[in-house]
């Protein structure tokens, strides 16, 4: 009767049980990473087209900051005057910059700007601080506070 216990060879109920479970954990570790992974794709995807709107306006902005010596900030108006003549401005309706009548950046959120002078070495220097979140209105993709000095040489 020993032998014959020994010989036989089958899957008893406690197995059948420990093979779903771990089939079951292994299969919900798989579809969390997967979900993950995805929604950060969807993410990187999402953030190259916003941080190609903040490189537009970036590089408009920089190129006039060191070009002038003075500009007007309106900070009600969200406009920005340069003293060549070089305008900017945020319209709230279609959440864009403008640079001259012409649209540099858009899904613009928010776009606060406020200006000082500091004098160092006798020297005065008016800085431009702009704060702009460009993103959806689910996630903010790019939040960036930046300092502008302007030509003072």
């Amino acid at each position: 009767m020993k032998n014959k216990l020994k010989s036989e060879k089958g899957v008893t109920l406690t197995t059948l049980v420990i093979y779903i479970i771990v089939l079951v954990v292994a299969l919900g570790i798989l579809a969390t990473v997967s979900t993950f992974f995805y929604k950060n794709v969807i993410l990187i995807k999402d953030s190259a087209q916003y941080a190609a709107e903040f490189d537009k306006f970036n590089a408009s902005f920089i190129k006039d900051i060191k070009n002038n010596s003075e500009a007007n900030v309106d900070q009600n108006a969200k406009t920005i005057v340069f003293e060549d003549g070089t305008t900017y401005v945020y319209s709230e309706n279609d959440k864009g910059i403008y640079r001259n009548q012409v649209k540099i950046a858009t899904h613009v959120d928010v776009f606060n700007t406020s200006t000082k002078t500091i004098s160092v070495n006798n020297v005065d220097k008016q800085i431009i601080s702009v704060n702009i979140v460009i993103g959806n209105s689910k996630k903010t993709l790019i939040n960036k506070s930046i300092d502008y000095t302007l030509k003072y040489w």
